[in-house]
């Protein structure tokens, strides 16, 4: 649901015109259950940090949020009518990583095969101008605290001091109180002692 209210299907966003967003409505509502949800939030397969690894081959379920964004790993994701391959800044060139961007598009183009609408598939790498039809796909986890990005992405205790630094500081021009992180969204509608019980807001607020 948190994916569904931020996510193209209801919310306007800067990246999709009216037409687009009228015709994914219209095959959400026709497609079966499975699609659908692929059509409401990413899935993220990521190498994990490629820096110190031995295993060049993984390919890690990872969840779809900001934290994921590491520069020594490069990502698959798969949103249904559009996929990515982004690549961390420290990852950009060397025939290793050509070979990882190479195998993660056979990948997606592989579960992609007999999908209506066939997806885009957009080489990214950090940097980019294009990089944000990616990143606003994914939950703003870098609002949370240090403890709670933990918590809730175990994976983030294997980065290093300067590597979590990084990742944390990529967000400089964000607005928290018009993209809240799924933490504060969830609470917001949960507790009981939240101002919004008062206020009535709803699931898609």
């Amino acid at each position: 649901l948190y994916h569904l209210r931020r996510g193209a299907l209801i919310s306007p966003g800067p990246l999709r015109s009216m037409d687009d967003r009228v015709e994914v409505q219209h095959l959400f509502l026709r497609f079966p259950l499975a699609d659908c949800l692929g059509m409401m939030a990413p899935s993220l397969w990521s190498t994990g940090n490629l820096e110190n690894s031995t295993n060049k081959d993984a390919m890690l379920p990872f969840p779809a949020e900001t934290m994921a964004l590491w520069d020594a790993s490069i990502i698959a994701a798969d949103q249904h009518d559009v996929q990515f391959v982004w690549s961390g800044k420290d990852c950009l060139s060397g025939d290793s990583y050509d070979a990882i961007r190479g195998k993660f598009k056979n990948f997606l183009m592989e579960k992609a095969k007999d999908r209506f609408p066939m997806p885009e598939i957009h080489m990214l790498s950090d940097g980019d101008s294009m990089s944000r039809r990616f990143t606003t796909l994914l939950a703003p986890s870098h609002a949370d605290s240090p403890n709670h990005q933990l918590a809730h992405f175990p994976e983030l205790a294997t980065l290093s001091s300067a590597a979590l630094a990084s990742v944390r500081s990529r967000f400089q021009f964000y607005d928290a109180a018009a993209d809240a992180s799924f933490r504060k969204w969830f609470w917001s509608i949960s507790s009981a002692t939240h101002a919004s019980r008062e206020d009535g807001m709803s699931l898609c607020e």
